[in-house]
Parts: C-alpha cells; structure tokens; sequence
C-alpha cells in the first residue's frame, strides 16, 4: 500500500496502513468537518436543517473513518469486529440524540446572557458524550500511537 491515494486511504477497507497514514487520513477528516461545520454554521446556524445535514456529515466521515480504522487495526493484526462498533457506536448514538436533540431540556436563564432558546443535554446524552469521549481516546492510542506488527500477518505484509 506504499503509493495509496487519498480515496483508497478514505474508502478502501482492504490492506494495512501504518501510523503516519492513519493520522493523515484523520487530520483530513477533522480538517473537512471543521470547515463543513463552519459553513454549515454561517449558513443555518443551529437549526433543524443545520444539524441534519451535520449528521449526514458524521456518516460520512463515519465511513471514512471507518476505512482507516479496518487497516489501522489490520495492521495491529486485530480483527475490525468488534472494536469498531466499539469506538464509533457511542458517537452514533450521541450523533442522533444531539440531531433530534433526545433528552435535552431549556437552558435556564443566565442573566441575559442571550440563553433564551438554549437547550442543554439531558443525563442520557451527557452519559453518551462521556462514553463517546473516553472510547475516543481508547480508539486514539490503539489507532493512533500504538505500533503495527512488524511482520507480515493474515491480513498482509507490512505497510511500507
């Protein structure tokens, strides 16, 4: 997988890719919702509309993220199942409860501090943003700073 394109990289789930690849898919996939969220954010604020189309984003970096992780983790020699239900199943479902905002409730007023209107997280999406936080962060070093094998194993060579 030596001379992989950056659509193999975010779409294929055949293969291995070491560490630097894994961080430069990731670095895309953060760098892009960023600047979706940003003009999603100018164009409709908080709205309805603003926070489908933001979930359409998140299953599409879903996907992609989805794709690096499989190699990432056949690159440990670790099968992806069940370790990605793992890491992006808590995120799925807090992705859905902050769409359709699930348990969330009015923010009280601050004071006058422009809160009217505000909804804040219930217990169950905060539980789910803490769940989906500490799994990020397991997900992060397994993908992102733990070393592949060395040697060739059942899912192929070693990435170059």
């Amino acid at each position: 997988m030596k001379g992989i394109t950056m659509q193999e990289l975010l779409t294929s789930f055949e293969g291995r890719i070491g560490r630097g690849k894994w961080w430069l898919g990731a670095v895309v996939l953060i760098v892009f919702s960023i600047i979706f969220a940003i003009v999603v954010g100018l164009l409709f604020g908080d709205g309805i509309i603003a926070r489908l189309l933001t979930l359409l984003l998140t299953f599409a970096v879903l996907y992609a993220s989805a794709a690096l992780a499989t190699k990432r983790l056949a690159d440990r020699g670790t099968p992806a199942m069940p370790r990605l239900v793992i890491f992006f199943g808590p995120s799925i479902l807090f992705s859905i409860i902050d769409t359709f905002r699930i348990g969330y409730r009015a923010a009280p007023e601050m004071g006058g501090m422009g809160m009217n209107g505000a909804m804040m997280p219930g217990t169950i999406a905060m539980t789910l943003g803490f769940i989906s936080l500490v799994v990020s962060i397991w997900a992060l070093v397994e993908l992102g700073i733990l070393k592949g094998d060395a040697e060739e194993n059942r899912f192929g060579p070693p990435p170059a």
